[in-house]
């Protein structure tokens, strides 16, 4: 494959995958009203109460998970780094579960627990029915995604204190500082550039989050972007140029939030420092435990105990236990079985040709220049649009009447859907993966008289592969749990398993929809443990 064909195939890929459906909604957006003036949606979005009622709600409930996320992992950073307790990756390992919970899954999780027939109000006899007005609110919603992202800030921080210099707490101190001012003048200048991308961090994907404001924002009466964008597609009278409009407006929330955040994460690379290991102390384990218990526990226990149970109204007793709903699922008949079948064919296809894909890219990207910069951005650029956004652009792009191709309506559209969203994973891990290989070795395989692909195979993916099997394995996780993207793309008569999952719980079948949360829950962490091993092997 010489290096034409290579650049030809990156801009192909890139072109089908971020600009086609961005630029149909643009267009969209963009077409002439009834007297001929073009953008008339995007102007009477100015005036239209329901737009800014949305636009309130999305960034109010993004401001409270920014609000409830940076403290949390503020704290956790702090006390795993400087006091931490036994067993710390036990710990660790544990305060980033949460992320691997879908947030529309951790938001039904606690509806159930909630609530005057709650779980809760069943265990304790108590505090169900005060936690259910806070649940079903604007500051509700954001706590459901704080728990969700709060793994990613502790991450950020957590690297910044590892790539900081320890030597300027001890020569604050050394010169009269109490430990507080120490820590203030030492150490907190270090972490406002990761805080500020941690907070640019939650508050992007918080406002581009459709599972939660779908399940909580009707019953707290909020009105949010994401489900008005859904909304304007799926509820008669179909309103694509508002649709579009709406889109573009929250797609230009997300990329500038995302240029912001790019440089400070690029600041925040270091070199790990060397350190005399922190002394274990045994009450840093008791906001950690906290954090984990409202975060992890007691989620999973009440998806895993919903769907075990014959009748959630019947409570915790072991007459309403049974396995009734695995057996359903596991049912050649059912359809939530053909829903998991769906998701692991299409999450693994997706899986290898985002890896192939990503692995040119990355090839470009490594050599530099301005092209490698732009297949960078166009390649991390679904990142900063909402999977809400590119879904309506693909509806627009491949069912336009000038597309022939048998696309829209078959479940390849999906593929492209989760492929699109997950790509900026896949090349990152490409990236990662190139970065190790010395240029000789290709070099030389160059001037021996190898091709590209030659040189692809049998250099570099012999080098790479265990971080093209861990970023394969991410992205399997990442497409079997998306949702706004299958539900507004699935074809008539499929289903996958986050829909089926979303789809129960909404009809009140939440027995059957909770087993397979179990099995997509304990799937996904069995996935993201297997590609954590063939990294710590390489």
């Amino acid at each position: 494959m010489t290096r034409v064909v290579n650049h030809l195939l990156v801009y192909l890929i890139l072109g089908v995958l971020v600009l086609a459906p961005l630029g149909a909604i643009v267009y969209e957006a963009l077409q002439p009203g009834a007297g001929h003036q073009h953008g008339v949606a995007l102007l009477q979005l100015g005036v239209d109460q329901h737009f800014l009622d949305s636009l309130s709600g999305t960034l109010g409930m993004a401001g409270f998970a920014v609000l409830f996320a940076l403290p949390m992992g503020f704290a956790l950073a702090m006390l795993m780094y400087y006091v931490p307790p036994r067993w710390t990756p036990f710990w660790e390992a544990l305060i980033l579960i949460p992320f691997l919970i879908p947030p529309y899954l951790t938001a039904e999780a606690w509806s159930l627990l909630v609530g005057p027939v709650g779980m809760i109000e069943q265990v304790i006899g108590f505090l169900g029915s005060s936690l259910e007005g806070f649940l079903f609110s604007l500051a509700g919603m954001g706590m459901m995604m704080a728990l969700h992202l709060t793994p990613l800030v502790y991450i950020l921080l957590r690297a910044a204190l590892d790539n900081g210099n320890p030597r300027l707490l001890q020569a604050a101190r050394v010169h009269g500082a109490s430990a507080l001012a120490a820590f203030r003048l030492g150490i907190l200048p270090t972490l406002l550039t990761a805080l500020a991308a941690a907070g640019l961090l939650v508050f992007m994907d918080t406002s581009a989050e459709f599972g939660v404001p779908a399940l909580l924002a009707g019953y707290a009466g909020v009105q949010v972007l994401s489900t008005s964008i859904e909304g304007a597609t799926n509820v008669w009278p179909v309103n694509l140029p508002m649709a579009s409009a709406i889109g573009l407006v929250l797609c230009a929330m997300g990329v500038l939030v995302w240029f912001l955040y790019r440089p400070l994460v690029r600041n925040n690379e270091g070199q790990i420092q060397r350190r005399a290991p922190a002394r274990s102390v045994w009450w840093s384990i008791l906001p950690i435990a906290v954090f984990v218990l409202v975060g992890t526990i007691m989620p999973v226990l009440a998806v895993l105990a919903i769907s075990l149970e014959k009748a959630m109204t019947a409570g915790l007793q072991a007459s309403n236990f049974t396995w009734e709903h695995y057996h359903h699922i596991f049912s050649n008949s059912s359809s939530g079985f053909a829903a998991l079948l769906t998701s692991l064919k299409i999450s693994a296809l997706v899986a290898v040709f985002g890896m192939a894909s990503a692995l040119l890219a990355a090839n470009l990207v490594r050599r530099g220049g301005r092209i490698g910069a732009l297949v960078d951005l166009l390649g991390t650029l679904p990142m900063a649009v909402p999977g809400v956004v590119l879904a309506v652009g693909m509806i627009l792009f491949w069912n336009a009447p000038w597309n022939q191709l048998p696309v829209f309506g078959h479940p390849i559209i999906l593929a492209v859907a989760y492929a699109t969203v997950t790509f900026p994973f896949a090349l990152r891990y490409a990236r990662t993966g190139l970065a190790q290989i010395p240029p000789r070795l290709e070099q030389a395989g160059r001037v021996h008289g190898a091709s590209p692909l030659r040189t692809a195979l049998g250099i570099q993916v012999p080098l790479v592969w265990p971080m093209l099997v861990g970023g394969a394995t991410v992205v399997f996780a990442l497409s079997m749990r998306e949702l706004v993207a299958s539900l507004m793309l699935q074809p008539a008569g499929m289903q996958v398993i986050s829909t089926y999952i979303y789809g129960n719980f909404r009809q009140g079948v939440i027995g059957n929809g909770m087993a397979l949360s179990v099995i997509g829950i304990f799937s996904s962490a069995l996935i993201l443990g297997l590609a954590r091993k063939a990294l710590i092997r390489r």
